[in-house]
């Protein structure tokens, strides 16, 4: 994949934990840009799904990069591609969904590119990061 030196693009993934009663979700995100790591983030919750975690992560990345920004996330959660159109009433997470199109606003562009999971090391990245968030939220539970 040839990247745009001005676009952040951010591998994005989650990972859920079906098999408990308080159900733990997580999600992470590299973002780099220009071929340079600039960060990683996660989070975790319990009661929760890892698509939510996805999209609650997206809004804290679009937040938190600088106005103006064109920015990709990169994933293989098909799911999220719908982030930017306005929920229905059978729409999932539709609060979610409503503060990604705020956030989207503030800038120039933000896109999703659904990639091969198992051709993306950084993707595998925030899998993993994802996935330790959770056994970390499970073991202080």
């Amino acid at each position: 994949m040839t990247q745009d030196t001005e676009t952040y693009y951010a591998w994005i993934g989650g990972s859920c934990d079906y098999g408990h009663k308080e159900r733990a979700g997580g999600a992470a995100v590299v973002i780099e840009k220009d071929g340079k790591m600039l960060g990683r983030d996660v989070i975790a919750d319990f009661h929760t799904t890892e698509f939510r975690m996805i999209l609650a992560l997206m809004v804290k990345v679009m937040n938190e990069l600088p106005d103006g920004s064109d920015i990709v996330f990169l994933t293989n959660a098909a799911y999220i591609q719908n982030f930017d159109k306005s929920p229905t009433p059978k729409s999932a997470n539709p609060d979610l969904i409503e503060q990604c199109i705020e956030a989207k606003l503030r800038h120039h562009s933000v896109s999703i590119s659904i990639v091969k999971y198992h051709k993306s090391p950084l993707l595998i990245e925030a899998h993993d990061l994802s996935t330790e968030a959770m056994k970390k939220l499970r073991k202080s539970y």
